[in-house]
């Protein structure tokens, strides 16, 4: 609303303590001032009503100024100036009112039951600092020793009479009651600032820790395909959440032989992240086995039950290919088997790592020779759902990887899954990682 927009309490944690104090006050004082201008407009209208009937020159002339001010006020209302400086305009707005408003009206007890009675209680309505707060009110003391001066030299009675001694013992009272008024309610503002600026930065503290775990988990990923020359290779992770579940990657064992795998922790998230580093490593140190699959996945499956609860389980896919010998041999443990294009799925199934159930995994060796294409993928990719609710499926991928067999790299092939997987989803949430990786012997 108006240039003083409304800042929710997460955007006002954001700002230092005493810039989120004022920018509170700020709008509330906009919002009183706003509906005061009613007030003020209706009293410029009546002040100028008497002058016209009392043959009042000045008062209708100051009337008149007053009601521009109010239309000042709502035409500077969404300027960026009014934003900046709102506080001495709204200030020299009500200093400027209550003389408009006060000075010019002859009845001398009507003229300072306004200015030292009436106007304090639209003054203890605005919540300012308490310098600002004895500005106005010490205004209206001004204002009021004026017109009993005025008032004195008409009539001859002294100045300091009891009427300016009520008035300020009254004025006094309102000033230590609005500064009073402003000081409890910046306490309470800031007991919920404090408590939300200090969640603000645990959460700003969880977030950057996030983002440092999807950063190691990125550099974790291949940066680049194998520099094999008789394969071709590209991939594709996606995950769900910042830390994903998925994982893939190459370990060339010599220039003839070359292992791929795919792994995918059960959910996705930190602790998904954290399990699959786990994985990683002792990947790494099971490098001289990755050409047996089916000994790393039994080696991985008692890291896995020794390290985690009996909730958290992982597939994974290890799949070796020897050039020289033209074979590739496959083990899986829970993991989508992979599609080969001129042949179907490949492989047999077993539990995933960690479920405790005594899984026994074997390996599978199949011919592999120039021209075929193998597709590998976790089952965000099968498990995809539209915006009905229907789920991609195996068999749809089966008959995007056939239109594909033309293709003349895993590039094209992996763009065209991507593709058909993108018009299927259309606009929908990504509800689970995807990983697809594509080889094709050259």
């Amino acid at each position: 609303m108006g240039a003083v927009r409304a800042l929710s309490l997460d955007d006002l944690v954001l700002l230092e303590e005493k810039d989120a104090v004022e920018r509170h006050f700020d709008h509330r004082n906009y919002l009183t001032v706003k509906r005061l201008l009613v007030v003020f407009a209706l009293l410029a209208a009546a002040s100028g009503l008497a002058a016209v009937f009392y043959h009042q020159p000045l008062r209708g002339i100051a009337s008149l100024a007053s009601l521009l001010l109010v239309l000042g006020f709502l035409s500077a209302d969404e300027t960026a100036l009014f934003s900046r400086y709102f506080r001495q305009i709204t200030i020299a707005y009500l200093i400027a009112q209550l003389l408009l408003l006060a000075l010019p009206v002859p009845e001398a007890d009507l003229a300072t039951g306004f200015a030292g009675f009436a106007y304090a209680f639209v003054l203890i309505l605005v919540r300012l600092r308490a310098i600002e707060h004895l500005l106005l009110f010490g205004s209206c003391w001004a204002v009021t020793l004026f017109l009993l001066y005025r008032a004195s030299l008409a009539s001859g009675k002294p100045v300091f009479d009891a009427a300016l001694s009520t008035t300020s013992v009254f004025l006094l009272a309102a000033l230590l009651l609005a500064v009073a008024l402003t000081r409890r309610q910046r306490r309470a503002f800031l007991v919920d600032w404090r408590r939300e600026h200090a969640r603000s930065r645990e959460r700003l503290r969880m977030r950057q820790e996030i983002d440092t775990a999807r950063r190691i988990q990125v550099a974790m990923l291949p940066q680049a395909p194998p520099d094999l020359p008789w394969v071709d290779v590209a991939a594709v992770s996606l995950p769900a959440a910042e830390v994903g579940g998925d994982y893939y990657g190459y370990f060339t064992l010599s220039p003839t032989r070359l292992t791929v795998v795919l792994g995918d922790v059960a959910g996705h998230g930190l602790a998904s992240g954290l399990l699959l580093s786990g994985v990683r490593s002792c990947l790494h140190l099971l490098a001289d086995d990755l050409g047996r699959p089916a000994e790393v996945l039994r080696r991985l499956d008692r890291m896995v039950r020794e390290t985690t609860d009996r909730r958290t389980f992982v597939t994974l896919l290890c799949a070796a290919l020897d050039h020289e010998a033209g074979t590739l041999t496959l083990a899986s443990a829970g993991h989508p088997l992979p599609l080969r294009l001129s042949g179907g799925e490949m492989g047999h199934g077993a539990p995933p790592l960690g479920t405790r159930l005594g899984a026994v995994y074997e390996q599978e060796t199949v011919p592999f020779a120039a021209g075929d294409v193998v597709i590998f993928y976790t089952d965000g990719l099968t498990e995809a759902r539209d915006h009905l609710d229907r789920e991609y499926g195996e068999a749809r991928l089966a008959r995007v990887v056939q239109r594909a067999e033309g293709a003349r790299s895993a590039r094209a092939v992996r763009d065209a899954i991507l593709e058909d997987l993108s018009s299927f989803k259309g606009d929908g949430d990504q509800q689970d990682d995807i990983t697809l990786v594509v080889l094709r012997l050259r």
